[in-house]
């Protein structure tokens, strides 16, 4: 890249402050509109500003490298280092005036998450992390280091963020998923990059979702590494492409795995 990872996650952070005023124009606005999509997901004028600007920043700093976006699929080519880019996670709550949405931008380098910057720009709060760069979570001028997860427990005593029932399919699945739910100490459906921002704050020890994206999921499986946690699929196998995720400390995770296999 010809600069360090440093350097590189500093410029990223300066790319998407730029970004917040664009989303918070629309944020809670009477001029927001939503449209759906070919799969019927919903999608802003925001969504697509903020892709549209981050694109054109990553274009203009890496020339010819490839970039992942929500909003506009694939450019540059292909290859195992790439740029992902969700321009509102959670676009749902976004339109409604939830603040749990975010800016998140991944970079892949052969085919392995290095780097994550997830903004909030409702809460005012930003994690990143970046090879070199310990993992943090920056509250205007302060950086705090994000934990690493708690010691390994039983289930019984987990606390599960997951991204709503509605998302897991009928089946085995779901019944797994309500297996778990049974099982372990408290669960809330905090969905979007929010339920991990308290996981990598120390007091959710597992977030699960079904039918998440690798734009989604790039910038976390970089923050899962660096703070000692795992993402896997609900087999336990390492995973951080989607659909499905579990996000956890190593045992735990093993633990969640066993609960969902078909019985």
């Amino acid at each position: 890249m010809g600069r360090s990872q440093h350097d590189v996650l500093t410029w990223l952070e300066r790319e998407v402050a730029r970004c917040r005023p664009i989303a918070l124009r629309y944020f809670r606005s009477s001029r927001l509109r939503v449209q759906r999509k070919a799969d019927a997901s919903p999608v802003t004028a925001a969504d697509r500003a903020v892709e549209e600007r981050l694109r054109r920043a990553i274009a203009r700093a890496f020339p010819g490298e490839p970039i992942i976006g929500e909003e506009f699929g694939r450019s540059g080519g292909a290859g195992s280092t790439y740029w992902t880019v969700d321009p509102i996670d959670g676009t749902r709550a976004f339109s409604r005036g939830l603040p749990s949405w975010s800016i998140m931008v991944g970079r892949v380098e052969r085919g392995r998450p290095v780097l994550g910057l997830c903004d909030f720009p409702a809460l005012g709060t930003t994690i990143g992390v970046a090879p070199g760069v310990r993992a943090y979570e920056r509250r205007s001028t302060t950086r705090i280091p994000l934990v690493r997860p708690r010691a390994a427990r039983a289930l019984s005593d987990a606390v599960i963020f997951h991204g709503g029932l509605r998302w897991w399919p009928q089946g085995e699945l779901r019944r797994g998923f309500e297996r778990l739910v049974r099982a372990c100490y408290l669960e809330r459906a905090y969905g979007d990059c929010f339920g991990y921002l308290w996981a990598l704050r120390g007091y959710v020890d597992a977030v699960l979702d079904y039918g998440v994206k690798v734009w989604d999921m790039a910038p976390l499986a970089a923050l899962a590494q660096a703070t000692g946690r795992v993402m896997t699929d609900f087999s336990g196998r390492p995973c951080w492409t989607g659909p499905e995720t579990v996000f956890a400390g190593p045992v735990l995770a093993r633990q969640i795995s066993r609960v969902l296999k078909p019985q």
